[in-house]
C-alpha cells in the first residue's frame, strides 16, 4: 500500500482522470483509510472542476489563427518510407541469400535515418 507522500504525488492525476488502473487501485485503497488525503483530493477535484469552468468561458481562437497554426501543427515525428508488407518482403528475400540489396530508411522529425542496407554477395 502506499503512503501519504505517494498518494499526494499522484492524487493530481487521479483527479484528472490520467491514472493507469492500478495507481488508481492503489490511491483508492489508501484514500479509503487516510482522511487527510480524501480532503486533499477534494480539494484538487474542486481544482480541477473550477480550471475547466475558466477554461470553457474563454473566447474561441479566431477562424484566421486556426487556420494558420492547425496545419503547423501536423507535422508527423517519425514516418517508414515502406509499407510494411514490403519492408518484410524485402528483409525475407535479402536474408535468405543477399541476391537482392535492400535499404531501410526511417524519416524522424523531418529527417532521413537510415535503418540498414544489405549488400549482394
Amino acid at each position: 500500500m502506499i503512503d501519504c507522500e505517494e498518494a499526494r504525488e499522484l492524487i493530481p492525476w487521479y483527479a484528472n482522470g490520467t491514472l493507469s488502473p492500478p495507481e488508481a487501485r492503489e490511491l483508492a485503497a489508501h484514500l479509503a483509510e487516510c482522511p487527510a488525503c480524501r480532503a486533499e483530493l477534494a480539494d484538487a477535484l474542486l481544482l480541477s472542476i473550477e480550471v475547466r469552468d475558466a477554461i470553457s468561458h474563454l473566447p474561441g481562437a479566431p477562424k484566421k489563427v486556426k487556420e494558420e497554426v492547425l496545419p503547423q501543427s501536423e507535422v508527423p515525428v517519425a514516418r517508414l518510407d515502406l509499407g510494411s508488407f514490403l519492408l518484410g518482403l524485402s528483409l525475407g528475400v535479402s536474408v535468405r541469400g543477399s541476391k537482392v540489396p535492400v535499404e531501410g530508411d526511417l524519416r524522424l522529425l523531418g529527417r532521413k535515418v537510415r535503418l540498414f542496407k544489405t549488400q549482394r554477395r
